[in-house]
């Protein structure tokens, strides 16, 4: 009996997996429909997942973090204690570059939530992504999150930014299977958000229109390209 009710809830948890495949979740975010990720993330059951299901999984989550911290009817602190579950347990199966990258997000979202522990929460930010940059200069999640660090610190340079970006989008399209990752996506979203911020407005409306023949379905770089054209 035991065998039978531990067989059925693999077999559940994989057909609640096989719902969500990267295809599904990587257009929903194109369409901004994130109740699909919220579904995906809640149903995951974390402890049946293979190693790359797993890191899957986490990226979504790191993602959908920042969703709901800036979207009401999120149940943002249950989120957040989700991924920090996880990235803890992720601990020696990801690249250590890459746990690092994702712990100093979770700490820029920590500070986002609590500014009373300002200078806790701001070591974590900047000591983990410099251990990341440290151990994987080139990796180009890790340099994403160092033009996250420069873009959204209230001291942080937006021209460094915008070369972090640039230079994470260069990598992301020399590397295989990046056609449907939601990274790539977001790191273009923020070309565009810091060429606009530097004032740069043509630049920054050229740069979405180029984002859109990649991607023509993106709300994100419409919605970025209808603003831009009428300010």
């Amino acid at each position: 009996m035991r065998k039978l009710i531990l067989t059925l809830t693999l077999m559940v948890s994989s057909i609640c997996q096989a719902q969500y495949s990267n295809h599904q979740l990587y257009q929903a975010y194109l369409k901004r429909d994130m109740d699909i990720w919220q579904q995906y993330i809640t149903s995951a059951r974390w402890e049946e997942l293979s190693n790359a299901e797993q890191k899957q999984l986490l990226n979504y989550e790191y993602g959908f973090a920042a969703y709901c911290i800036s979207h009401e009817g999120c149940n943002t602190q249950n989120t957040l204690l989700r991924y920090e579950q996880h990235l803890q347990a992720s601990k020696g199966k990801i690249p250590d570059a890459e746990y690092y990258a994702y712990l100093s997000g979770l700490y820029s979202y920590k500070l986002s939530l609590d500014k009373s522990h300002l200078l806790k929460y701001s070591n974590g930010i900047f000591d983990n992504i410099k251990r990341a940059a440290r151990l994987q200069p080139q990796n180009p999640f890790v340099l994403s999150m160092q033009g996250n660090v420069e873009f959204y610190s209230p001291f942080g340079s937006k021209k460094k930014a915008l070369e972090y970006y640039l230079k994470a989008n260069s990598i992301y399209h020399q590397m295989p299977n990046t056609a449907e990752l939601w990274n790539v996506r977001a790191v273009q979203m923020t070309i565009v958000q810091c060429l606009a911020k530097m004032n740069r407005a043509e630049d920054a409306k050229q740069q979405c229109m180029q984002f859109l023949e990649e991607e023509p379905d993106c709300v994100i770089f419409q919605n970025l390209l209808s603003e831009l054209t009428n300010p």
